[in-house]
């Protein structure tokens, strides 16, 4: 039988997170699962965007650090707890990372099956369920990943989302944007999608080898998943039904615009080569000395998981995007962005 683990990273994102993983534990009570929260605060958070705060009595203004919320104390004290055993609680602070902290959570679960959500979400009742089951029958055939569709919570169900391709070869731009999800009776095929929400096997993780360990804070991940996955002949579905509501709130951490553009660099280099990467750090805003600094950086920090999967890639990147525009996929129309966040 199969067992599931829902790997869930965050940083100070309470009371949302208290409210996602209550939700996520009523769906799985009665499923062979664990649900694997990783808490990813560092010091790299306490040096972000410290508040200054007046103090009248002394006349002066003092620079405090960004401290860590209730959440992890929360999360870690329920863990704990031997009435709730399906519940794991890490910790990871190596660098602030949502990819390595979900990779860290990877590491320390025990499920064939994984599922990767956000921490400020709320799934329809019984979708994780259903998508459980339907994915562990039909592993075979779907060759790839499973995922939920989207929606911002209390926006009507008619508003829901998936992604659609944005990409322009030329400018070593592969991306996406949201698009309308279109209800259906069973899943079908998209040429990317979000993952939160994805469910993929623990043999499929391996086979990407994990997120890359060079991986920032922000961006990039989703972008490495979806092409890597579409090189190495491997596809994406749209699980059909209900939603998975998501709260979008600012975030208790900040991410910087030279570690996203390394993320997203190190994600084209991954999929689309080294000529690629270097084409898309040209498209990009900013001081180009420090672009090809980061285009080294992200090419030298990543050229052993670029060994990996070459040896497994099935396709070129041109070669899939022709095959999703033969498919109906893809419209096959170039985006005229630079980036996009």
């Amino acid at each position: 039988m199969a067992k599931l683990s829902i790997i869930i990273p965050f940083v100070n994102e309470y009371p949302q997170v208290a409210f996602t993983v209550q939700s996520v534990l009523n769906e799985v009570k009665n499923l062979d699962a664990e649900v694997v929260v990783i808490n990813n605060f560092c010091e790299e958070v306490t040096k972000q965007a410290p508040t200054e705060i007046f103090c009248p009595l002394c006349m002066q203004t003092f620079r405090q650090q960004r401290t860590q919320d209730n959440g992890g104390t929360l999360l870690q004290k329920i863990a704990e707890d031997k009435d709730m055993p399906k519940l794991k609680y890490l910790e990871y602070k190596e660098k602030l990372s949502h990819w390595n902290a979900k990779n860290y959570g990877v590491q320390h679960s025990t499920g064939d099956t994984l599922l990767f959500l956000d921490a400020h979400v709320v799934p329809s009742p019984g979708i994780i369920k259903a998508q459980f089951e339907y994915y562990t029958t039909h592993y075979s055939e779907l060759n790839g990943t499973l995922h939920l569709p989207l929606a911002y919570l209390l926006a009507p169900e008619k508003r829901a989302l998936i992604y659609r391709l944005d990409v322009n070869p030329e400018k070593g731009f592969y991306h996406y944007q949201f698009s309308g999800y279109k209800r259906a009776d069973k899943p079908y095929r998209v040429p990317c999608m979000s993952t939160c929400g994805m469910m993929m096997s623990r043999e499929l993780y391996n086979l990407i080898g994990g997120w890359p360990k060079a991986l920032g804070i922000y961006g990039g991940g989703e972008n490495f998943v979806n092409f890597v996955l579409a090189i190495l002949g491997k596809e994406k579905w749209i699980m059909p039904g209900d939603l998975l509501w998501h709260y979008a709130d600012k975030r208790g951490y900040n991410w910087n615009y030279d570690d996203f553009i390394c993320n997203r660099t190190i994600a084209v280099y991954l999929a689309a080569g080294e000529e690629a990467a270097h084409r898309f750090v040209k498209n990009c805003q900013g001081n180009q000395a420090i672009l090809e600094q980061i285009w080294q950086k992200a090419i030298n920090s990543t050229r052993e998981h670029k060994k990996l999967i070459e040896s497994k890639q099935q396709l070129a990147i041109s070669a899939w995007l022709e095959k999703m525009k033969k498919d109906g996929l893809w419209d096959g129309k170039l985006s005229d962005k630079q980036w996009v966040s």
